[in-house]
């Protein structure tokens, strides 16, 4: 066998040659990977397709295709390989048996018709000839495969259409009220305690894609211990499709952390058929159907139309560029917009751009010196009587929160009380009933870590 070394690359890191041998003559080339299994692997097969000089049947697509989603794709995120391997079952189920050397442009589209006709969208079957793609361009680079892929593999357009639901306010609060189907009204009480630790875990889950942004992948990842910093009032979402961030925790969202927070473990459990049962729930509340992702366009779609900056959610959402952010303007937005030409009328401009009163309405009393989910001691009532409405007694400047929340009236949703840990109870909700106030959260905040776009975030806790 031949040598396998490493090379530093330009833009940093390692990666991994070959020297080996071909027809008495020294061959070194580059296995373009930082894995060793990997490399190990690709030597491997060069040096197969070199044992002896007589005509060599090439493998079929199915292995191929095994080869491209096993081997030269290990170092993609799992999401991807997942996706990759799905639409790889559907190019082995009809062509897996043919030999790549006899691929040609009409087997793939018959391929195309074939699946067409089975009913499967085009945004599909273009992802599909995607993963074809790369996985003759593999061979390739193998040796296994010597033709011309662009000749192979057709232009396809995709008529792929962006999905556009997102939810108000209103329409998310109504959804939180109906996240689990209730209990019988004779069910045991440890049934009703099932369900309603159930609500609480499908609360929390729902509530931080909306307020936090995390993929479907990344929110299943977060640990109480690694993820959760209650003291420095921040959110670290795990690495996923793209790479890690931090984002300042929400005060809606901050009750439910600290209710329900543990020293170690997984901050939600998985839900397993989240598309299903949020399906089901929005059903119960009568708002139009979404998905996780779909949550998080309603995150980016309330940032947005609360005229955030789109890189400022670019990176709270983790996207490589402003290209990415798919928040959905609503009419105020683009007539506030209209009005900061020059030419509008003053009065109007000041209108449209005063503060909208809008609180969190967080029912849960306050508590100072617990850090890390620890309960801490109450605040003492005289200091904590300001409502948070009333700015102007409460000693902090009022800042309008270009934040998470909504220019809309807010989110209002009562939970049920629930023995959430042998150290704390209280109860939990979203936004208290219409009227209601906050108590101002008194523990220290360092806004000044944050940029001056996500420090009214945290500032408009004050108010």
């Amino acid at each position: 066998m031949g040598s396998i070394y490493k090379r530093a690359k330009k833009s940093g890191g390692w990666i991994y040659y070959a020297d080996y041998w071909r027809a008495g003559r020294r061959i070194q080339r580059s296995l373009r990977t930082g894995n060793y299994g990997v490399a190990e692997a690709r030597l491997r097969d060069l040096e197969l397709a070199t044992t002896d000089s007589g005509p060599h049947a090439t493998e079929a697509l199915a292995d191929c295709l095994d080869y491209f989603t096993g081997i030269a794709c290990a170092g993609k995120p799992d999401a991807t390989r997942s996706s990759y391997e799905q639409k790889a079952r559907h190019l082995s189920r009809l062509m897996g048996d043919v030999a790549i050397g006899d691929l040609d442009r009409g087997r793939v589209e018959r391929y195309c018709a074939t699946r067409i006709a089975e009913g499967a969208h085009p945004h599909s079957i273009h992802k599909e000839l995607v993963v074809l793609r790369g996985a003759l361009g593999s061979a390739e680079a193998r040796g296994a495969f010597r033709g011309v892929i662009a000749k192979i593999v057709p232009r396809w357009k995709s008529r792929y259409e962006p999905r556009t639901a997102h939810l108000t306010p209103e329409q998310f609060t109504k959804l939180m009220r109906h996240i689990v189907q209730p209990a019988h009204t004779k069910a045991k009480p440890e049934t009703v305690a099932r369900v309603e630790a159930r609500r609480a875990n499908r609360t929390l889950y729902c509530l931080l894609i909306a307020l936090a942004s995390p993929r479907k992948g990344e929110i299943e990842k977060m640990r109480w211990e690694q993820h959760v910093d209650l003291a420095r009032d921040k959110i670290r979402i795990p690495k996923g499709k793209t790479k890690p961030r931090e984002v300042p925790i929400h005060p809606v969202l901050r009750p439910w952390l600290e209710a329900l927070h543990n020293a170690s473990g997984a901050v939600v459990e998985p839900w397993g058929d989240v598309c299903t049962d949020l399906k089901r729930a929005c059903l119960r509340a009568g708002v139009p159907r979404v998905t996780p992702n779909d949550l998080r366009r309603t995150f980016a779609t309330w940032l947005k139309q609360r005229d955030v900056d789109s890189a400022v959610v670019a990176a709270m959402m983790g996207h490589s560029s402003t290209d990415r952010v798919y928040g959905k303007l609503d009419e105020a937005t683009y007539r506030r917009a209209i009005l900061r030409l020059p030419g509008a009328s003053s009065s109007e401009s000041s209108a449209e751009a005063a503060p909208i009163q809008s609180h969190a309405g967080v029912t849960v009393t306050p508590k100072k010196g617990g850090t890390d989910g620890t309960p801490g001691t109450d605040v003492d009532p005289a200091s904590s009587s300001v409502s948070v409405e009333d700015s102007t007694n409460s000693g902090v400047q009022a800042v309008r929160a270009e934040g998470l929340e909504p220019s809309a009236c807010g989110l209002r949703v009562r939970c049920s009380t629930i023995e959430l840990c042998p150290r704390l109870t209280c109860e939990l909700s979203i936004f208290s009933e219409s009227g209601a106030t906050r108590t101002p959260d008194l523990r220290v905040r360092s806004p000044a870590l944050y940029p001056s776009e996500l420090r009214t975030l945290v500032r408009g806790r004050s108010r």
